[in-house]
C-alpha cells in the first residue's frame, strides 16, 4: 500500500492531533469503520499517516472508511 493510501481522512486528522501521544509523534488509536468494525492498535505518525496495525505494516481496511477514532494508551 502506498503512502497516499495510508492517509487518514481530513476530519479524523484533527481528532487524532488532539489526543495524547503514545510516543514522540505517534498516536496509538482504535479506528471505527463505516460498518461499525473496530480496529485496535493502529499506529499513526504525525496525526496523518497509518504506519502499522498491531505488529503488521499491512492494512486490512481502507482508511477512507474511517468514521471515528478512540485514543489507546
Amino acid at each position: 500500500m502506498t503512502d497516499s493510501n495510508r492517509e487518514l481522512p481530513e476530519l479524523i486528522k484533527q481528532k487524532v492531533a488532539d489526543m495524547p501521544e503514545y510516543s514522540y509523534g505517534v498516536n496509538r488509536i482504535t479506528v471505527i469503520l463505516n460498518d461499525g468494525t473496530q480496529v485496535p492498535d493502529v499506529y499513526v505518525a504525525w496525526s496523518s499517516k497509518i504506519i502499522r496495525v498491531g505488529v503488521s505494516e499491512q492494512l486490512s481496511f481502507d482508511p477512507a472508511r474511517i468514521v471515528d477514532v478512540r485514543c489507546q494508551l
